[in-house]
């Protein structure tokens, strides 16, 4: 079995945004309404300097979810391509259905996952995931089993690509039916190439179904926050790999000016 990976060291930003103390903590009964396993995903660029503005006008109407003791929890995400990057140039070119092979490490909460994410014609993404040995990156016979049932990318034929690292903080709807994740400090790495995105927040709205009048993409448009095609995978390999990467200039363009 491959090595354990690291946990994350966290860095200095990486504590929770002091607007995350204003939340009260999400129920059970509103995490099991929230789950969201098939939504439409919208995601925007944000300045990290800029969080806490928006966690104040979130503040209402939302609940913060707890990664066991904490708010602001660490992940690290593997991800998985064909050797001819069939995930990565279906989703250059919006190829649909299009599918995502990753595994996740919840450091904070001891879980690993073999993750499948499908987009299909309709926009609607839907994940299948399987349990996973807390830790354990590699594809067995039960990992590649599921990655067969579950999308057309052939298993044995996958192999690891970028690694991202990074923080996140979950908000439920209280009265609305999505979830929001804020994902910064984000740390990208594969093989000898790393990619550090301090001063950048990635905000996903989750929702059941599209919607412009929600309280968040409200929000976010009030502070003229805009939104991007944007995948951290591909954000990844546009950045270290040598592929393809025009439709992805207009992120990697904001993320350049964020970072400057």
């Amino acid at each position: 079995m491959p090595a354990r990976p690291e946990p994350q060291a966290r860095p200095a930003e990486a504590d929770a945004p002091r607007g995350l103390d204003a939340f009260g903590d999400a129920s059970p009964e509103l995490l099991n309404a929230r789950v969201l396993q098939q939504r439409v995903d919208r995601k925007f660029l944000l300045r990290r300097n800029a969080l806490d503005a928006l966690l104040a006008q979130l503040v209402e109407g939302h609940r913060a979810v707890r990664s066991g003791a904490v708010r602001a929890a660490r992940y690290r995400t593997r991800y998985f391509d064909t050797p001819d990057r069939r995930a990565y140039h279906d989703h250059r070119r919006d190829r649909r259905p299009r599918f995502k092979v990753r595994v996740r490490h919840h450091f904070d909460r001891d879980l690993t996952f073999l993750e499948i994410k499908r987009k299909g014609a309709d926009g609607r993404t839907t994940k299948a995931r399987l349990e996973r040995p807390s830790g354990c990156e590699g594809l067995d016979a039960e990992a590649l089993a599921f990655i067969d049932r579950h999308c057309p990318l052939e298993g044995a034929r996958l192999a690891p690509g970028p690694s991202i690292a990074f923080l996140r903080a979950t908000l439920l709807g209280e009265a609305v039916d999505e979830r929001i994740t804020l994902d910064w400090a984000l740390q990208m790495s594969d093989g000898p190439r790393h990619v550090c995105l301090p001063h950048i927040v990635i905000v996903e709205v989750k929702q059941g179904r599209y919607s412009n009048g929600t309280p968040t993409v409200r929000t976010l448009r009030a502070l003229h926050v805009r939104e991007h095609r944007l995948s951290k995978y591909c954000v990844a390999s546009a950045m270290m790999a040598p592929v393809p990467a025009h439709v992805f200039k207009p992120v990697l363009r904001a993320m350049e000016q964020m970072s400057g």
